[in-house]
């Protein structure tokens, strides 16, 4: 009979463990980042404008790229597309990291700029630097 109650105060023992540990599991699995979307259409006009902004992100967050439709890019049309970034908390202005030019009718109308993880803010700016002012619609992806 003692063998019996053992058993079973064992197997009690093994429950909570295992759902102690499920808990667990499922804690780390809802905190896994979410990936989100947002975008637009951003129309040239000759000045550097913003196509993606994070300016103070809550926390560390993972900016995955931004793509931007050319489809409307003529070969009259030069821009370039520049990707800053905030490196420390106080800085007034992002630092440029990147810049592309884009003369003419690219090979490929969707363009994709990689974005890189970090914790105080990113941005994606376009500028016409000749030709006719162009609609770009555009799409960025960023896990929170």
């Amino acid at each position: 009979m003692t063998k019996i109650f053992g058993d079973t105060a064992d197997i009690l023992a093994n429950t909570n463990t295992i759902i102690t540990n499920l808990a667990t599991v499922s804690a780390v699995t809802n905190a896994l980042p979410t990936l989100t979307e947002t975008g637009g259409t951003v129309t040239t006009d000759g000045t550097e404008q913003n196509v993606y902004i994070d300016d103070v992100p809550l926390g560390v967050f993972r900016p995955v790229c931004v793509k931007i439709d050319f489809t409307n890019h003529t070969a009259g049309e030069t821009v370039i597309v520049r990707e800053y970034y905030r490196i420390k908390a106080g800085i007034a202005d992002p630092i440029l990291q990147d810049e592309v030019t884009y003369a003419g009718v690219p090979a490929n109308p969707l363009i994709t700029i990689d974005l890189t993880p970090n914790r105080y803010g990113a941005r994606v700016t376009i500028e016409k630097t000749a030709g006719a002012n162009r609609a770009y619609d555009w799409g960025a992806f960023y896990e929170i």
